[in-house]
């Protein structure tokens, strides 16, 4: 009689898969729900997504064995995906209602490199160079910020291509609280995640209750809160890389987004 395998877990591949499937299912609502045919909870389950993503990236920075391989890739994935909604933007190659695909979570990954770079320097007694990582960010941000109206224009092409800035990545600084946690913490997984929910869940608390949300408009219009249950799924993970086929994940993210985005552009 064959005995039964146990479940063992979610290794980093198959939290890719999940996080994939779910992406697919926000970005169908994401560029055609001006059909009215999309139900909304394709974006409610798509919420899990980016956080899978992050968290499977903080795993991949941890373990890579050529970091800046692995950087400079994402890097000149963020930097073409930037490049095209800057010209998309700058040529009018926008939809016929103005829409324009903001997408590009790799540009977020590039700022979390940062910080957990920066992590790990002050890790080492590198104070100087820790701190510097850490603050380059929101230096930069603050930099673009303060620049006269004439020059924002030339400062917007930069931060789409060559250094992307807090509060303007996709995912908001919710990303970044939420990435530096998940880095910071990750030794000890039940630690990780239970400040990860503590702290992403209270900042949805609060931008919820400033909004003066309903019931049903938490449901409808602020469901950004429904990531938090991707924390489910990272508690299964079992610190296995599993089959590698990296290209395919690189590549697929770009690749849909723009197929989407045609799609749409013809449909309407």
């Amino acid at each position: 009689m064959k005995s039964k395998k146990r479940f063992r877990g979610f290794s980093g591949f198959d939290l890719k898969c999940l996080a994939m499937i779910l992406m697919v299912l926000d970005h169908i609502h994401y560029f055609f729900g001006f059909t009215g045919r999309i139900p909304l909870l394709f974006s409610q389950l798509g919420r899990l997504s980016g956080w899978l993503f992050l968290f499977c990236t903080a795993e991949g920075f941890a373990h890579t064995s050529n970091r800046r391989r692995y950087v400079l890739r994402c890097y000149i994935i963020a930097a073409a995906m930037g490049l095209i909604q800057y010209a998309i933007q700058f040529f009018g190659w926008t939809r016929a209602d103005g829409f324009f695909p903001a997408n590009n979570i790799f540009a977020t990954f590039l700022l979390c490199f940062l910080l957990w770079q920066g992590l790990d320097e002050l890790k080492k007694k590198r104070w100087l160079i820790g701190i510097g990582l850490l603050a380059l960010p929101w230096i930069g941000y603050f930099l673009f910020a303060s620049l006269p109206l004439t020059l924002v224009p030339y400062a917007y092409f930069l931060q789409c291509t060559l250094f992307p800035l807090p509060f303007l990545n996709e995912g908001g600084i919710y990303y970044l609280i939420g990435g530096f946690l998940l880095y910071a913490l990750r030794p000890r997984r039940a630690v990780q995640l239970s400040v990860f929910t503590l702290t992403i869940g209270g900042l949805y608390a609060l931008m919820l209750g400033q909004m003066n949300f309903s019931f049903i408009e938490v449901l409808t219009l602020g469901y950004e809160w429904m990531g938090l249950f991707a924390v489910g799924l990272m508690a299964l993970y079992n610190g296995r890389r599993g089959p590698r086929n990296q290209r395919f994940f690189y590549w697929f993210y770009p690749a849909h987004i723009y197929l989407f985005y045609i799609l749409s552009c013809l449909m309407i």
